[in-house]
């Protein structure tokens, strides 16, 4: 460190500059005492002229004596004049001969006239110096015999001032060396121990926690040396702490079986773990960024439509044909704030064998349905028939053939759940066909739709008049609709109260709407809530009461509300039971429309 920069040099530096500023203030009074009293014994020496100029004047003028004084006058050190002049300012005698006799009428000499007592007058001459004088009336009792006027300059006060100065000037260099050396003695031992802190500063920061100051005063810098001590320790237990806590993530991170990639918000790779490397195929060496690490994927969303959106949580999926089938799912997380983004991290694993089920069962499931709707239309035709010809038959067929009936009209209606729930099984692959829509029309006609709705011990509450005065929106009239029928049934069927309470109300939500639809029933478990919209779900039998279904109306609405780029849930309502709600965007478009005139659902 440079020792012009250290505390010492600063505060002898200071010391300096105020022990010189203390002696300035002083030697600035001691030398104007000095120069009063220089002046005092010019004013004695004018007054000894006066006296001998008085008695060269009474009681009878002697001009000899007369400027024999005046010539001694001007001999004293200092004196540049002397001069006697009569009461009406006449010159009687002068240092220079050729001013007697003379009568002037500078603003000095009128003042020196009149004067009544001893004045001193101040003057400057042409080349700028500053002269004085001394001007001392003559009297004898009430009579006044004249003035004498002695003049000098500032030459004796210079030479008497200058020696003063020199002291000073010694003074000064002696008590400022004085006060330079200790200070350095007395802030060198002040802060001993500072660059003891300071190195064992350096070392904590090289990460040995360990280190400590042994310093034991108990003024300022002691306490300060205890509680640095006092913080290596805290820092020890807080960093052995965050090295453990580093390498379980680590641990974690590398060991987990699912791929996670961190990237920035540019696309730079930040951290990829093993299970990643393996699952893209990027072996040992680390690709740049993520477009790189994907390379030979096809990628939905695309590396840039992926770093360009806002979502918080983003589904992804790679996949590729070559050498072999290979598709990986997951999800991006956005991390940090929009205003401070920290990147994303990608979480993801091998459904290639998950994503083959999932479009065989969808297959199954499609070719059952549309299999199981021909044999069932062929029935109720024949049981149309059959019924009739009631006149033949007997009571027991007559009821035998209703309960035939009623049981293939409800699997009929199994088989066009199976077959509606087979267009949207995802909300990827649903072809949306939106038209401006009024969401309190598609809900009146949702109600109409639900026979349940006019059941006994049923109790409808429809907020209309809220919904008539929302907006229209772009959606797809018949799903929405599916989307609330099923909400309203489900409202009544698992409901196992004498009185069913349902209440529908429809609220403005981001420019958008929100469907509730509120009942009172046993409400939904905590751990259940979670699995509610998965497909071919249903609580237990003992709990709900269960009665025949697919447990697939709930995971309709899901994907209805997804695909319409909304959400939807349950939340215990208040009072007890349940909430179901869907929320629908007001403009943002689905993951996919149909062109115009819609596409059919089959």
């Amino acid at each position: 460190m440079n020792p012009l920069r250290s505390v010492a040099a600063k505060l002898s530096l200071l010391t300096s500059l105020f022990v010189l500023g203390v002696i300035a203030l002083m030697s600035r009074g001691v030398l104007a005492q000095i120069e009063r009293g220089l002046v005092g014994q010019m004013q004695v020496r004018a007054q000894f002229f006066a006296r001998s100029a008085r008695e060269a004047l009474f009681p009878k003028l002697d001009p000899f004596s007369l400027n024999f004084h005046v010539q001694e006058a001007v001999k004293e050190k200092a004196v540049t004049y002397a001069a006697v002049v009569g009461p009406d300012g006449t010159v009687l005698s002068h240092s220079d001969p050729r001013l007697i006799g003379e009568k002037p009428d500078d603003p000095l000499s009128v003042r020196a006239r009149a004067a009544k007592d001893v004045l001193l007058q101040r003057r400057t001459l042409a080349d700028g110096a500053v002269a004085y004088e001394i001007d001392v009336p003559l009297t004898v009792g009430s009579h006044r015999l004249g003035t004498a006027r002695l003049g000098f300059d500032q030459s004796s006060i210079r030479e008497a001032l200058a020696a003063q100065k020199r002291r000073l000037v010694e003074l000064a260099a002696l008590a400022t060396a004085a006060a330079v050396l200790g200070t350095i003695l007395i802030v060198g031992w002040i802060t001993r121990p500072l660059p003891r802190l300071a190195a064992a500063a350096r070392e904590i920061g090289r990460g040995r926690f360990d280190v400590r100051v042994d310093w034991r005063s108990d003024d300022e810098i002691g306490r300060l040396a205890r509680a640095f001590n006092d913080m290596a320790s805290a820092n020890a237990v807080l960093f052995a702490a965050i090295r453990q806590e580093k390498e379980k993530l680590a641990t974690i991170f590398e060991e987990t079986r699912e791929g996670m990639i961190w990237i920035d918000p540019a696309g730079r790779l930040l951290l990829i773990n093993r299970s990643a490397k393996t699952l893209l195929g990027a072996g040992e060496k680390e690709p740049a960024d993520l477009a790189a690490a994907l390379a030979g994927f096809q990628a939905k969303p695309a590396p840039g439509e992926l770093l360009a959106g806002a979502a918080r949580i983003t589904p992804l999926e790679f996949s590729r044909k070559e050498p072999k089938l290979l598709i990986l799912s997951g999800v991006a997380d956005r991390l940090g704030t929009p205003e401070e983004p920290a990147g994303l991290l990608l979480v993801f694993h091998d459904a290639t064998v998950e994503k083959r089920g999932e479009t065989l069962a969808r297959s199954f499931l499609a070719i059952v349905s549309h299999k199981l709707r021909t044999p069932l239309a062929v029935a109720l035709g024949y049981l149309e028939i059959l019924q009739a010809e009631g006149d033949r038959l007997d009571e027991a067929q007559k009821a035998a053939l209703d309960k035939i009936r009623r049981e293939d009209e409800h699997l009929q209606s199994l088989v066009e759940k199976l077959i509606a729930f087979a267009t949207v099984q995802s909300p990827e692959g649903i072809v949306l066909d939106k038209v401006p829509t009024r969401i309190v029309e598609v809900i009146d006609e949702a109600v109409r739709g639900v026979p349940a709705l006019s059941g006994p011990g049923v109790a409808l509450t429809w907020r209309r008049e809220a919904a008539a005065a929302l907006p229209e929106l772009p959606a797809d009239r018949a799903l929405v609709r599916a989307s609330v029928a099923n909400l309203l049934e489900n409202a009544v069927k698992f409901n196992r109260g004498q009185r069913k309470e349902v209440e529908v109300s429809v609220s403005a939500e981001g420019g958008g709407v929100r469907v509730s639809v509120r009942d009172n029933g046993p409400g939904i478990p905590s751990e259940e809530r979670p699995k509610l919209f998965r497909k071919f779900y249903q609580i237990d039998d003992d709990f709900t009461g269960q009665v025949p279904g697919f447990g697939l109306g709930l995971a309709f609405v899901r994907n209805v509300a997804e695909a319409h780029g909304g959400a939807a849930g349950v939340r215990p309502a208040e009072g007890g039971g349940s909430e179901f709600w869907l929320v629908l965007p007001g403009a943002a478009p689905g993951p996919k429309e149909a062109p115009a005139g819609g596409a059919g659902r089959g």
